[in-house]
């Protein structure tokens, strides 16, 4: 998941960056609050550039000043979302990545980038249900088709 794929979308606003095959970056290119019309257009070009794929997410949340109820509300029901990793270093960083601990996904915060890659490409390997066997580490699924796990492993780093 280290390898930035050519596909990316640049926007006024933000940036999405495909990491992997299932793996996308998001992050803000000033700082802003996220409307209903951001959060649906960030998911939809996510899943546009995973080539329509359930996906795992980085989301530097450090240039977020607020995120509308409505956003709040789209992202936290998002169904192509398999994990997201939310990444800050600020206590209002922390503050609004708070609500996605509830989504019907996964989601930790993080600090530090390379442990919320860690833990992405973990959760990856564990949920991803893709009929083509792929992984973004080196865990190995053999059977792609299986049905997804009801319990998530966690992360207690931080």
């Amino acid at each position: 998941m280290t390898s930035i794929s050519a596909a990316n979308t640049n926007f006024r606003d933000y940036r999405i960056v495909r990491l992997d095959r299932c793996a996308v970056f998001v992050s803000l290119a000033r700082p802003m609050c996220i409307t209903e019309e951001d959060a649906l257009r960030i998911l939809h070009e996510s899943f546009e550039l995973t080539q329509h794929r359930q996906y795992v997410v980085l989301v530097d949340v450090s240039m977020t000043i607020d995120v509308s109820p409505e956003a709040r509300r789209v992202f936290s029901s998002a169904r192509n979302i398999l994990v997201a990793a939310m990444l800050g270093s600020t206590p209002m960083d922390r503050m609004l990545s708070a609500p996605y601990e509830h989504a019907v996904y996964p989601c930790e915060y993080f600090t530090d980038k390379d442990e919320a890659l860690l833990w992405l490409r973990l959760m990856h390997d564990t949920l991803c249900q893709d009929p083509v066997e792929h992984t973004l580490s080196l865990t190995i699924d053999l059977d792609p088709f299986r049905t997804r796990p009801q319990s998530f492993p966690s992360y207690s780093g931080t």
